[in-house]
């Protein structure tokens, strides 16, 4: 009696409630042939998919968007998605893809192998798959609508409007989005969500790797994800145990005096401590499993995540970087839009005056009098940009009105940490660069980048001392609208002046003053000398930045996006211009009187006339 209420009990026992990863962990198998990784499924292996898997499959949640770059398992969620559904909640599923044809391959080569491969799936079939493959498409039992236990699955083509409206769904996947094509009947996208109408349970999953941020015959998952709370996967650094993106942006390289690339340089580094946290191969399991999910918009109801490959288990960094490099070398369009979109997950945004701009002002250099500088110069500043193994120098000259004239970029190679290096720059801060009108200048004001913090001590040791020839720390600030000089702190062990600029108004301020053609106020200069180093290296460096605005959830947003790893000489031209607008009250006294300075001497006195708080 006793064994017969034992069997009873267990099997009136309700199974117990399992989140999506748990019943993944626990249930799923990988076909052979659908992955580089077949057998049982272990989402530690991929632990970035934990969070969006659990989403998807939880009953407080209604839509869940996944912004995904290739070779992150974005598919083999939608797998877990839908055998979650078969198996722990029967369900009315259907699943959509681009296109009919997408549809019917998408069922024969990854669910049916899938249900075939895990036992729990091929026990819910009411008919075993292999016994149907040889029907027609009109029965479509096997490659379009797939019975189970308590349900169905249907699989439709985003270029079927009859599909999409022919029943009603509790859960929706959709896959792959931005190839979906407008139809007759109006957009797929909201022909499928329709069909969810009646549930007040129903679930709604969109995933593709994106294509542009719109599209005039389609939907994009962009537009999709910018209605989220847009969540980004950070993990820990584990040198300062701060979180970070694992963005493109904190990914660095090196490169040899040819200017080949030097692969053993590739790494990923912490923003915050700078210290390298990836190799140039396939990311620390560690690493990834630090990570976290953290929305931009918390307030927003649906869950929406950004998948990069940087985040990937099978993709080494040095693979990205060797086709970011030679998509650059090639100036192949089509090549970075499909880095951006397939390898960082993002949407393409970049126009084709921005690509050439380059080239224009690259075309646009000028022969300067071989007797000397222009004669409308009358002061020069400096910016210096301040990496572990060079400094890169820019010395722009200035004239009436803010008309410039870049007097030369150049690059002094040493350990920074060494005082050669410096000593070089010394040279040429004290250098006289003579006028065409007789008139010698030195540089009269020179700003430092000290934003890298293994190097901030020893930029506030060398500036510390040469102050009285204006020669100061400064710091970017990346806020929209932060002034481009703001006044000074000492709040450092050395005592020296340390400048917070704005780096945004300053970018702006430069890249408008590039875009003037008309020579006169505001112009910007470049010699065609050889020797003054601009180079269309330079200037691929001096517009490697694009400004970006973007209309997200009821308000506009800003930021500088980057076109090209390197943009070292942005930095220096930035810099230089800051200086130029410390320097504004003299600058003009001088463009009023026309004073002829031999000398930075005589600006020493007027120091009194500054308004920055230079002491």
């Amino acid at each position: 009696m006793n064994l017969f209420f034992a069997v009873l009990n267990k099997i009136l026992k309700p199974r117990p409630k399992l989140t999506g990863s748990e019943w993944a962990d626990q249930y799923r198998f990988v076909a052979p042939g659908t992955s580089p990784e077949p057998g049982k499924w272990r989402t530690i292996r991929v632990p970035y998919m934990r969070e969006p898997l659990d989403m998807a499959t939880s009953h407080s949640v209604e839509k869940v968007v996944i912004m995904a770059a290739s070779q992150v398992a974005k598919s083999e969620l939608l797998m877990n998605v839908m055998g979650y559904y078969m198996d722990q909640e029967p369900s009315s599923i259907m699943m959509v893809q681009p296109t009919v044809d997408t549809a019917e391959a998408f069922s024969k080569e990854r669910i049916d192998p899938t249900i075939q491969a895990t036992p729990v799936l091929k026990e819910k079939m009411s008919v075993a798959s292999t016994d149907e493959k040889g029907r027609s498409r009109k029965s479509g039992s096997t490659i379009r609508m797939k019975s189970f236990t308590g349900g169905y699955l249907a699989m439709v083509g985003s270029n079927s409007p009859s599909g999409l409206a022919s029943r009603p769904i509790r859960v929706l996947l959709c896959d792959e989005i931005d190839r979906f094509g407008s139809t007759q009947e109006g957009d797929p996208l909201k022909l499928a969500v329709q069909r969810t109408q009646n549930f007040t349970n129903r679930k709604i999953v969109f995933v593709s790797t994106p294509t542009t941020e719109v599209r005039g015959d389609g939907p994009t998952i962009f537009a999709e994800f910018m209605k989220s709370d847009q969540r980004e996967y950070k993990v820990k650094c584990p040198h300062c145990g701060e979180r970070f993106s694992m963005s493109w942006e904190n990914v660095h390289w090196d490169r040899n005096a040819d200017g080949s690339l030097i692969e053993d340089s590739i790494r990923m580094e912490c923003p915050h401590c700078k210290n390298k946290v990836r190799g140039n191969g396939k990311p620390d399991p560690y690493l990834l499993e630090s990570g976290e999910w953290v929305p931009k918009e918390p307030d927003s109801r649906i869950k929406g995540y950004h998948l990069t490959s940087l985040c990937s288990p099978w993709v080494e960094l040095r693979d990205l970087v060797e086709e970011w490099v030679e998509a650059n070398r090639k100036k192949d369009k089509e090549g970075l839009q499909e880095f951006i979109n397939l390898k960082l997950g993002e949407p393409w945004h970049e126009d084709e005056a921005d690509l050439n701009f380059w080239e224009k002002l690259c075309n646009r250099r000028e022969y300067y009098p071989q007797d000397g500088l222009p004669s409308l110069i009358r002061m020069l500043t400096c910016g210096v940009d301040v990496q572990q193994d060079r400094l890169e120098c820019t010395v722009l000259g200035w004239g009436a009105d803010f008309e410039s004239w870049g007097i030369c970029h150049r690059v002094f190679f040493g350990d920074t940490k060494q005082n050669e290096v410096w000593s070089q720059l010394d040279c040429l801060l004290m250098e006289n660069f003579h006028i065409q009108d007789g008139r010698d200048l030195k540089i009269a004001c020179t700003f430092v980048d000290s934003g890298d913090g293994s190097m901030t001590d020893t930029v506030y040791q060398y500036t510390k001392g040469r102050e009285k020839g204006r020669v100061f720390a400064i710091k970017g600030a990346s806020t929209i609208g932060k002034p481009l000089v703001g006044s000074p702190s000492q709040n450092n062990r050395y005592r020296a002046h340390l400048f917070v600029l704005g780096v945004d108004s300053g970018k702006r301020l430069l890249m408008n003053r590039l875009r003037v053609n008309d020579i006169g106020p505001a112009y910007v200069h470049y010699p065609l000398a050889r020797d003054c180093g601009f180079t269309e290296e330079y200037f691929k460096q001096l517009t490697a930045e694009v400004f970006e605005r973007k209309f997200e959830k009821g308000r506009m947003t800003e930021r500088w996006k980057k076109l090209r790893e390197r943009n070292e000489a942005l930095d220096c031209a930035v810099y230089a211009t800051a200086a130029i607008e410390l320097m504004r009250p003299a600058f003009m006294q001088l463009c009023q009187s026309e004073t002829q300075i031999t000398s930075a001497q005589p600006l020493a006195r007027k120091r009194r006339v500054f308004s920055k708080g230079v002491v």
